[in-house]
């Protein structure tokens, strides 16, 4: 091999090393960076707010004679709602207490549980929102045609869920009773879980 074409060989791998090296640039002259920025990101404050709206209530009055019937008003706070003596004397007598369950909170909620609480003096049987004492039945319902709580919608939506119930109580036994009997702290436990 002669000299000079050692030379143009060497000046063609120039010229194409030349050539790669400004692909190169040049596809690294097209080439874009993006960035995303977060501003400002809070986790906004959620509150928990459900209970009965306070108040006290009068008590609806049913059955066919006053004669030894009388509805006490429910004393109702924001967790509980406490009805003052209530007397039945006959079958069809009844006392029924309007309520409203409200979620003030932003967090929607969820009815999770009815729990019924025994008076100490009878023995009792449990069905749904519903418990029978002796002559006594004690229940919870949607609308004051009876229907059982446990049937409503069970959500309460956030900032402004409401659900109007019903807290009953009337003598369904068949039975007259010659004396008193008196039944002391029978109640529902109601469980709100967030939804």
């Amino acid at each position: 091999m002669t000299k000079g074409r050692i030379n143009v060989y060497y000046v063609i791998i120039t010229v194409l090393s030349l050539a790669i090296v400004g692909l190169s640039v040049g596809y690294a002259a097209l080439s874009t960076t993006l960035k995303v920025t977060f501003g400002n990101v809070t986790q906004a404050v959620n509150t928990w707010n459900v209970g009965f709206k306070p108040g006290s209530v009068t008590a609806e009055v049913g059955g066919t004679s006053d004669t030894g019937r009388v509805c006490g008003n429910a004393t109702v706070t924001t967790n509980t709602a406490t009805v003052d003596a209530a007397t039945l004397s006959k079958p069809g007598d009844s006392c029924t207490y309007a309520l409203t369950i409200e979620n003030k909170g932003s967090i929607a909620a969820n009815l999770a549980s009815i729990t019924p609480t025994y008076p100490g003096e009878t023995s009792c049987t449990t069905s749904g929102a519903s418990m029978v004492c002796g002559n006594i039945t004690y229940k919870l319902t949607t609308d004051s045609s009876g229907n059982d709580l446990l049937t409503a919608p069970k959500t309460l939506a956030a900032t402004s869920g409401t659900l109007p119930i019903y807290l009953v109580v009337e003598y369904t036994g068949e039975d007259l009773s010659e004396s008193a009997s008196p039944q002391t702290n029978a109640s529902f436990t109601l469980t709100y879980n967030q939804a």
